[in-house]
């Protein structure tokens, strides 16, 4: 079935009208359709993967829930369920364009988002949200560390992967052990705080949580942002007069959180390859050579 007839029939089982229906650009997982009508105005998400058991949607809705209560600016929920084995998520249009990558005020915004997502509580989060270590955010930071560490073994297929160096593991083991020493927040996490899904009309407006996790919050949003930047991302640009204006909004200092946010590339270089070779060997070669340029930037 067309995109557009699937959201047309989940608008219409919610009551709402028809009229017009577009496919939205930037949907790599899930189908994205505006459809509008004298009384509405709505997005319909649903995954492209129509065989899909897992339900998708349930972090993003919780998310959005919790974002109307502490008043962060965000896409309102209108509705979540399914439409026979569909799952979908509709939420109301925000009207406007992603904001520019030079937008500056953009990315100040961005800091404030990132300051204020971490007093979001997660204690009613659904168990999506989770990593495989638990609910208990702390104890589940610790075991996420302690794995890390006790694969920096003599034997680790990531030193055959040319990931990192047999004379980098003492470093490495260093700030990994940094890291695990510190007394981190945990809670909710954006993952993905670029312009690009950020709208900009009257004020700035965060969409998409399809990438929510938890983790060290409001330090690694940052440090994200912070990687697209020593990477050069082409999709993310974050220049340096951006990063500066995004811990300003955030009320923090370079001098403050950079040794951390090193620390935690280090961690995310080494844990996301781990996953690779796990979960998602077709992706192994991209993301290996990704961390070894990481490695060698922050080493």
């Amino acid at each position: 079935m067309d995109p557009r007839q699937l959201a047309c029939a989940i608008a219409a089982s919610l009551g709402l009208p028809t009229s017009h229906a577009v496919i939205l650009p930037g949907g790599n997982e899930n189908h994205v359709v505006r459809v509008s009508g004298d009384r509405s105005d709505i997005v319909v998400r649903f995954a492209r993967d129509g065989a899909r058991n897992d339900d998708p949607f349930d972090i993003e809705a919780w998310s959005l829930r919790e974002l109307e209560r502490t008043g962060v600016s965000s896409s309102r929920l209108v509705a979540r369920g399914w439409l026979d084995d569909t799952s979908y998520l509709v939420v109301d249009y925000v009207p406007g364009a992603p904001a520019s990558a030079d937008d500056l005020e953009a990315w100040r915004a961005i800091g404030e988002f990132i300051a204020a997502l971490s007093h979001i509580d997660t204690s009613t989060a659904p168990e999506a949200l989770f990593s495989r270590f638990g609910r208990d955010l702390d104890a589940a930071w610790d075991e996420h560390l302690a794995y890390n560490l006790s694969s920096l073994a003599d034997v680790d297929p990531l030193i055959g992967l040319g990931v990192y160096a047999m004379s980098d593991r003492k470093p490495l083991h260093s700030l990994l052990s940094s890291l695990r020493s510190r007394s981190l927040p945990q809670g909710i996490v954006h993952g993905d705080l670029s312009t690009r899904n950020v709208v900009a009309d009257d004020g700035y407006v965060i969409i998409d949580w399809g990438t929510a996790q938890v983790g060290p919050t409001l330090l690694a949003d940052l440090e994200r942002i912070r990687r697209w930047m020593l990477l050069g991302d082409e999709e993310s640009v974050v220049t340096p007069d951006a990063w500066g204006v995004v811990l300003s909004g955030a009320g923090l200092r370079s001098s403050e959180v950079e040794p951390v946010l090193d620390e935690l590339t280090a961690l995310h270089a080494l844990d996301v390859v781990r996953w690779a070779l796990d979960r998602r060997p077709d992706r192994l070669d991209e993301l290996a050579a990704e961390s070894t340029r990481l490695l060698r930037l922050v080493l």
